[in-house]
């Protein structure tokens, strides 16, 4: 538990998850054999050399305001926010804290995996539409842990399928002996990566958090260790390549908020790609898992590493670059 309340007790909020940023960086300094890089502020890590990895995925920002001192209090088998200041209850963000747990420990657990962490989600998925898609390319599943509850296996979301009948048969009688059964979701990164094009299966599910984006948030951690152990049974037998395509009929636009001002980005179906000036698609046998030109000025307007504040030196905000250089000597939460 001593780990959970860890990662709880980092505030992080859309547009300022740097301090979370900063964590799991930390974090995964001293996991042997992890290589990590990050584009448009999101961390892709790989741990080990296999053919195929099994793959996490979680977002890095909460709804919940940042407060003055945010306590992870524990009673009775259940964690919830206080803000030690002002006395009263706050959300404790286990929406996708939670989630966080769940990868970085599947990170230790195995020696061959790969995680990513997105940003920005609670806005509109905004940083898994901007995924890397090429990480993903030798993945046998991606599983996130990101919805309320303790029951649901999410094969659906937003009417977009996440996996097959193969992985479907496969994970099933693993689920039910956890407690959990197939369900249809809402939004969320693995929707986003679906939507991208990912080539294979994927699945949202229920963590252990429950009254979310609300300030009675709290997190039940037998549920939060039970999500855990079925990831992890999960990982250890679903050793198949759960190939899955979901084609999209018809390709939209939303305008994303970025940092005060807006771009346009768009998405569309690989096999009738389109352009335009921010991001092209190409189309799949050209495909190398970058996307073309320079999403929202990331390069020059902000920090390479948090993706938070402006450069002041070597591409590294003040903090950063601060951080970098010692100053701090930990992680601060």
């Amino acid at each position: 538990m001593e780990k959970l309340l860890e990662v709880l007790a980092v505030q992080s909020s859309s547009y300022e998850q740097f301090r979370m940023f900063r964590y799991i960086i930390n974090h995964i300094q001293d996991i042997p054999n992890t290589t990590y890089y990050v584009v448009d502020g999101n961390i892709y890590i790989q741990r080990g050399n296999a053919e195929k990895y099994p793959c996490i995925v979680a977002h890095m920002d909460t709804v919940h305001d940042i407060v003055e001192d945010l306590y992870p209090m524990y009673i009775d088998g259940n964690i919830t926010g206080f803000n030690r200041v002002t006395m009263e209850q706050t959300g404790i963000g286990g929406d996708d804290k939670v989630g966080i747990y769940i990868a970085l420990q599947c990170l230790r657990e195995f020696d061959n995996i790969k995680v990513a962490f997105f940003r920005d989600e609670e806005v509109g998925c905004q940083g898994s539409y901007l995924a890397d898609m090429g990480f993903f390319k030798d993945c046998r599943f991606v599983l996130q842990c990101d919805r309320k509850g303790c029951s649901d296996f999410v094969t659906s979301a937003s009417g977009v399928e996440l996996s097959g009948k193969s992985f479907q048969d496969d994970v099933l009688p693993i689920i039910t002996g956890f407690g959990y059964k197939f369900a249809s979701g809402m939004m969320t990164d693995v929707m986003a990566l679906k939507e991208n094009g990912i080539r294979c299966a994927v699945a949202n599910m229920s963590c252990g958090y429950y009254n979310p984006h609300h300030h009675t948030e709290y997190v039940n951690v037998y549920d939060v260790e039970n999500c855990l152990d079925m990831c992890k049974t999960i990982i250890r037998y679903c050793v198949g390549e759960y190939k899955h395509k979901y084609k999209k009929t018809n390709w939209a636009t939303y305008r994303a908020p970025v940092k005060g001002y807006e771009k346009l980005v768009t998405h569309w179906d690989w096999s009738e790609p389109k352009s335009t000036n921010t991001i092209e698609w190409k189309d799949e046998a050209e495909w190398d898992g970058k996307a073309h030109g320079k999403p929202f000025g990331y390069e020059e307007d902000y920090c390479k590493d948090c993706w938070a504040d402006v450069p002041y030196q070597d591409g590294l905000c003040k903090m950063c670059h601060s951080w970098y250089a010692g100053e701090y000597g930990g992680h601060t939460f």
